[in-house]
């Protein structure tokens, strides 16, 4: 009989990283509406954000899907890798670029340091957050796959 499955990430550390994820965006999406900006430096901002997320989502994808393929592959040389090295490029520059984009437009930006501070401050939790979610929502259904499975197989 083997061991019962147990599941990677607890039901505090999932509901964690979404509450850091949402109480990010909130914090961040508060800052832009309180901001005496023009719309159009409203709207740089907020695709700075949204450029960040997706791409710390893809390059964590990555970075895991490649870590996993590397694995397989030892074990099994035909090993079909998930990830092109050209979709890995892309996700990883579309990370420094969107952080790029947002430190040139702070840097230019004529704020206090405190300003600058907190909107550093809120991007970086909004991209570690996302990070965290994508790898809870993957662990999350790859548990209830290989939970299913056991409790099929008895």
């Amino acid at each position: 009989m083997y061991p019962k499955y147990q599941k990677r990430n607890t039901t505090a550390f999932t509901a964690a990283s979404y509450f850091a994820l949402a109480a990010g965006i909130f914090l961040y999406c508060l800052g832009i509406y309180n901001a005496e900006w023009e719309l159009n430096v409203k709207g740089y901002y907020l695709l700075c954000m949204f450029l960040i997320i997706i791409t710390s989502i893809a390059t964590q994808k990555v970075v895991r899907d490649n870590a996993e393929d590397k694995e397989l592959r030892s074990e099994n040389p035909k090993h079909r890798m998930r990830n092109t090295p050209a979709f890995t490029g892309m996700a990883v520059a579309g990370l420094i670029i969107g952080f790029a984009m947002f430190f040139i437009g702070l840097f230019n930006a004529p704020f206090e340091l405190n300003v600058k501070g907190y909107y550093i401050a809120v991007m970086l939790l909004i991209s570690y957050s996302a990070i965290g979610v994508q790898k809870v929502t993957r662990d999350n259904a790859e548990d209830k796959e290989m939970m299913d499975n056991q409790n099929l197989n008895g």
